[in-house]
């Protein structure tokens, strides 16, 4: 459990504060409190909303609703639920709970496990910062534009995953379990798109006219959208890529079907040649060639020994196998 409060200020040093009343009724329009909650317990949660004068249902930890992002008004404030997304060490996709409270010159950020671009936003933003010019509505479409950015992660390292497939398709063996990983990475970007599109209704809700954002923090989440579409044009493009490695996989394992028929063909027709050359020196004729005994047999060897090297050439140069 982990509760942070930082108080960033326009016309000073930025710092970690206690939490209370006497510090929101101070805030001004220069100032800008960030609460990050990490597994917090019922009761902090309660704490924060009752300092703060905020409806406690804004900060209700309930996973059921939780499985779709959603968008809520409480007076002056509004609540943001999305689900900010990494792979872990195993290469499996975990989707994060993470809810976003904008209030009159504070934001809230509550989840239950630690965010990794929550962390590294609290270690960059250290010293004087402008961050306090900023209002609660621009820096909540800040960090849900950081919420973003893991989803254009995950598309990266699937696009990563994707050259190297792709790269060892064009090679000349493929690695063991090739084709799991592969359909493994398809139902990682399936995962994405599920996870993702149900945003729509948050960030198209930014725009609404029933939205209360001001004119400034406005134009910020039309900019805040457009990233959103890229997202999703991002992941299309990944899709696009990866039903193009199957097919790159499905091209080469006929290449390598077609490569071994022919090779298969070249030998049955050069053992059918030897086996025909063999039948016809066994007919029973009587022939003065079948009366040269040991002499006879080396050279119909040697005939058999020529006639499979002069193929075997032959085949090279035609680039048969």
């Amino acid at each position: 459990m982990a509760i942070r409060n930082r108080l960033f200020r326009a016309d000073g040093a930025d710092s970690d504060v206690t939490l209370g009343r006497d510090l929101v009724m101070a805030l001004d329009d220069r100032q800008l409190l960030w609460v990050d909650l990490c597994d917090a317990s019922e009761d902090e949660r309660a704490s924060v909303a009752d300092i703060l004068e905020l409806d406690p249902v804004a900060l209700v930890s309930d996973p059921a609703s939780r499985a779709r992002p959603t968008l809520a008004h409480f007076g002056e404030a509004f609540s943001i639920r999305v689900n900010p997304v990494h792979f872990d060490a195993d290469g499996h996709l975990i989707a994060q709970a993470l809810t976003l409270v904008s209030g009159r010159n504070y934001v809230i950020t509550e989840h239950a496990q630690p965010l990794d671009f929550l962390d590294e936003l609290n270690d960059r933003e250290r010293g004087e910062t402008q961050l306090g010019e900023l209002s609660a509505e621009v820096f909540a479409a800040s960090l849900l534009d950081w919420h973003l950015t893991t989803y254009f992660q995950a598309v990266e390292s699937v696009e990563r995953h994707v050259d190297r497939a792709e790269v060892a398709v064009l090679g000349r063996h493929l690695p063991n379990g090739f084709l799991k990983g592969l359909v493994r990475t398809r139902r990682q970007v399936g995962e994405l798109r599920r996870l993702l599109k149900p945003h729509r209704y948050v960030f198209y809700g930014l725009l609404r006219p029933d939205f209360t954002a001001t004119g400034k923090a406005q134009a910020h989440f039309v900019a805040l959208t457009e990233h959103f579409e890229r997202a999703e044009d991002a992941l299309e493009s990944a899709r696009t890529l990866i039903i193009g490695s199957f097919e790159l996989f499905s091209t080469h394992m006929a290449q390598r079907t077609t490569d071994s028929m022919r090779m298969l063909t070249f030998f049955t027709v050069l053992l059918g040649s030897l086996g025909l050359l063999a039948g016809v020196f066994g007919m029973n004729f009587d022939v003065g060639f079948f009366e040269t005994g040991a002499v006879g047999f080396a050279i119909t060897i040697g005939c058999m020994i020529a006639i499979i090297i002069c193929a075997v050439l032959l085949a090279k140069m035609r680039h048969w196998f």
